[in-house]
């Protein structure tokens, strides 16, 4: 008990009264720095960015990556998907310092027809890890911040995609022309061509959609009526999640169908429990359909508590990528999705950066009757052509480095229980372990601010200087 009065005494002597709050962090230029703008060229199981990486060439790539550089890199599992494969995340950051750090989450890969979205994940976290030694902005990011990503939530779906490119939801079965029998007529390529196409009808003042392309496989005399799967995984969060909406459908035949109850789907529950084990300070969710940076509310066009923040980021984030910004719900209204739950339940600055489209991409032909005409090409909507992956994720690279640069330049030492702000909880649990060092069993990595394996008057002086601090966005 003296040694903890002795330390708060010390404490207030150093306090926010003598020395100026600061932040941990750099400040980097508002573009891209041209020394990050290389393609990760170190030979491994990715071995290009010219072709779309299938599940098990990203589950590979992240397992080297963990076993090349066990440093920086950790690859752990968040759960299972809906067939049971493993849904990873990746951890980048430098192990060897180990004060608390701000930590910032990417998520690839919600829908299925938008691989793009998990090639910008995967390219990222390959060139942190392997240019880390030689790319001073990486090696900055790393070291001062916990990145984590997950390069692919919607793990099922890359087999299914190469079968119908208009694949959305995940594969749950579910049994649409309630028959009993599940998913049992889906779409088919009648005709060979490649493609599967919708027809749609011209009534004069707007299109109308018919049917897909394909054969009565359940002889039924419907055609397509029971694709593979499923639910829409960014409709299955559990914040209003059941809103009144333009999107966010409680129809299983709908391609936005929110599933039978928030967080029904194996995917979006794995996700939820590993945010809840976590604060993270910035978000994002990658996908593809527009070029956007997108914020909430989804659910409403009520602008969030945080509206100037959040335009302020998006701006920026908008800027950087040569893309527009806008708040979800002025844009169409939209439930349970991710960032409207991130934000509303976790309370992270949570956006989605839709990283891609092409509307010249869709074909047209003449249908079957007067006035309609089958619509095809939705993958090269939704995603480049191969030769082009690389340019894409170049212009989309910037959100890592601005997110994880701000978070440095807005993070705070002291703050040992990251609650973020550095009050009397704080203080009293530096006080309780000064003198501390490894490997005593009480030894707190979350009070040794300058990783140098003890607990002493540097850590001390660190943390009193921001003493009353509170962290702001």
């Amino acid at each position: 008990m003296r040694k903890i009065v002795s330390v708060l005494i010390l404490i207030l002597l150093f306090s926010s009264s003598v020395f100026p709050f600061h932040s941990r962090g750099v400040e980097f230029p508002d573009t891209f720095s041209a020394e990050s703008q290389f393609a990760p060229r170190t030979p491994g199981p990715w071995s290009d960015w010219s072709h779309y990486h299938n599940y098990s060439e990203i589950i590979d790539s992240l397992l080297f990556l963990n076993l090349t550089y066990p440093d920086i890199v950790d690859v752990f599992s968040i759960g299972d998907s809906w067939l049971g494969r493993t849904i990873y995340c990746i951890r980048l950051t430098n192990e060897s310092i180990t004060r608390p750090k701000p930590k910032l989450l990417f998520v690839g890969y919600h829908h299925a027809r938008e691989p793009i979205s998990a090639e910008l994940a995967l390219y990222f976290v390959v060139d942190a890890a392997t240019r880390y030694s030689t790319s001073p902005t990486l090696a900055e990011l790393v070291d001062e911040t916990e990145l984590y990503v997950v390069v692919a939530l919607n793990i099922d779906a890359f087999e299914v995609v190469n079968q119908n490119a208009w694949q959305r939801k995940n594969i749950h079965p579910i049994d649409e022309d309630g028959d009993s029998f599940f998913d049992e007529d889906p779409p088919d390529d009648a005709d060979g061509d490649g493609y599967i196409e919708d027809l749609i009808f011209w009534n004069g003042t707007y299109y109308e959609f018919l049917r897909w392309e394909g054969l009565d496989d359940d002889s039924d005399g419907s055609f397509n009526e029971d694709w593979v799967g499923g639910v829409d995984l960014n409709r299955n969060y559990g914040y209003e999640w059941n809103a009144s909406v333009d999107s966010g459908s409680p129809d299983p035949r709908d391609e936005d169908y929110r599933g039978p109850a928030p967080f029904s789907e194996p995917e979006t529950q794995a996700m939820r429990d590993f945010a809840l084990q976590h604060d993270f300070k910035y978000s994002v969710s990658l996908h593809s359909g527009a070029e956007m940076v997108i914020y909430p509310w989804g659910y409403s066009a009520n602008p969030p508590t945080d509206v100037i923040v959040f335009n302020e980021m998006a701006s920026d984030l908008a800027t950087l990528t040569s893309s527009a910004y806008q708040q979800g719900g002025t844009w169409y209204t939209t439930s349970g999705v991710w960032e409207d739950w991130m934000y509303g339940n976790r309370c992270s600055f949570a956006f989605t950066c839709e990283i891609y489209m092409n509307d010249s991409a869709w074909h047209y032909e003449p249908g079957p009757d007067p006035d309609t005409f089958w619509e095809s090409r939705i993958f090269e909507y939704f995603n480049p052509d191969p030769t082009q992956i690389e340019t894409v994720i170049q212009q989309w690279f910037p959100i890592f480095t601005y997110l994880s640069s701000r978070a440095m330049e807005h993070d705070i030492l002291g703050d040992a229980d990251g609650d973020r702000d550095i009050d009397i909880f704080d203080i009293v649990r530096m006080a309780t372990v000064y003198g501390v060092a490894e490997p005593h069993p009480d030894y707190d990595p979350a009070c040794d601010w300058d990783s140098d394996g003890d607990i002493d008057i540097f850590d001390i002086v660190a943390a009193a200087s921001n003493y009353g601090a509170i962290w702001q966005p």
